[in-house]
């Protein structure tokens, strides 16, 4: 059995540390074992046994449709395929630095949406509107500025997501350690994030009942203060439980970035990239502000078509076609490869 199991190695020495690829190794393991214990018990000596086990699980390209690693097989047997190996201290670093600018990011979009709070305030405490409009201008560009500047936080860290990383046993168990542990966490932010949003008509409601202009304005406020805190809660919530699944299922990404079928579109330009990240949170904040000084809310819905054909225009001006740019260096490299032959030749 000592030489089936060093066999069931070398069969599986260089495929990821998935929990699929175990899995697939345990399964195989097990038939092996079945199969040899079935050939002794049929009086087959030692050594034939071993031999017939070999024979007959002993290519594992033929069994990995069946164990479900076809394709994890098919990537690690690709000799233009290679993986960036992630060690235990990147990911420690990353996590760090992408908690920060998810924080940074949630905090952007609840200025986002409480910059009319400002108005309502002022207008309801008779100080001049436009101290008002100013600190909803402050908190917009604030926010906006936010939100740029945690896309562009991460870009000494983008190769996680544009090239075939791989990451070893002992990450695997510090993030499943992580999930596990940040779970509870997110089970009650996202639902009191979800209460907040579906509760926050109740402050205007009873504030209503108490009669007064203030007491009106400040349920409005506090409309938006619900709507802000619940929205915060759920993106980092979301967000950082993405970041533990992407990271832990990074060994199983095999055709990230690889399928010359897909059409991925990517902004080049950082500049532009970090600005389109703001960019619907932008219109959301244009939409209210025009909306809320002008309460045209007949014509203002106008601003979305609008938004949406620029977004189209920016995108076409500044993003390539990754699956065409593949197919370009494949063809350049293949034709590169002829000519050496007939230089050969």
């Amino acid at each position: 059995m000592e030489t089936i199991k060093n066999y069931l190695e070398s069969m599986f020495r260089g495929l990821p540390l998935t929990d699929k690829v175990m899995k697939a190794k345990s399964e195989l393991l097990q038939m092996m074992e079945d199969k040899y214990t079935e050939l002794i018990r049929s009086g087959k000596t030692e050594n034939e046994a071993v031999g017939e086990v070999i024979q007959n699980f002993g290519n594992l390209e033929d069994l990995a449709d069946d164990l479900g690693i076809q394709d994890i097989l098919h990537q690690t047997k690709n000799p233009e395929i290679s993986r960036r190996k992630l060690s235990f201290e990147e990911i420690t670093e990353y996590i760090t630095a992408k908690k920060r600018v998810i924080l940074l990011r949630a905090a952007g979009i609840f200025l986002c949406i409480n910059c009319v709070i400002f108005p309502i305030l002022t207008d309801a405490m008779h100080i001049n509107d436009i101290i008002g409009v100013v600190l909803m201008f402050v908190a917009i560009g604030l926010g906006v500025v936010l939100i740029c500047f945690s896309s562009s936080a991460l870009e000494q860290w983008r190769y996680i997501k544009s090239e075939p990383c791989s990451i070893d046993a002992v990450s695997i168990d510090y993030l499943k350690n992580k999930i596990r542990d940040f779970t509870p966490t997110y089970s009650v932010l996202s639902s009191v994030g979800v209460l907040l949003c579906i509760l926050c008509f109740i402050p205007a409601v009873i504030f209503d009942e108490l009669g007064g202009r203030f007491m009106d304005e400040l349920g409005g406020a506090l409309l938006f203060i619900f709507v802000g805190s619940g929205v915060f809660m759920m993106v980092y919530a979301k967000q950082i439980k993405k970041t533990y699944h992407r990271l832990l299922n990074i060994n199983n990404q095999i055709d990230f970035e690889m399928d010359e079928k897909k059409s991925i579109e990517k902004i080049q330009n950082k500049k532009v990239r970090a600005i389109m990240s703001a960019y619907w949170a932008v219109v959301t904040c244009i939409y209210l502000c025009v909306s809320f000084l002008t309460f045209r809310w007949e014509i203002t819905w106008l601003i979305w078509p609008i938004a949406a054909a620029v977004n189209t225009i920016i995108r076409a001006l500044y993003t390539v076609n990754d699956g065409a740019k593949r197919n370009e260096k494949a063809f350049e490299k293949e034709t590169g490869k002829n000519v050496e032959r007939i230089y050969e030749d």
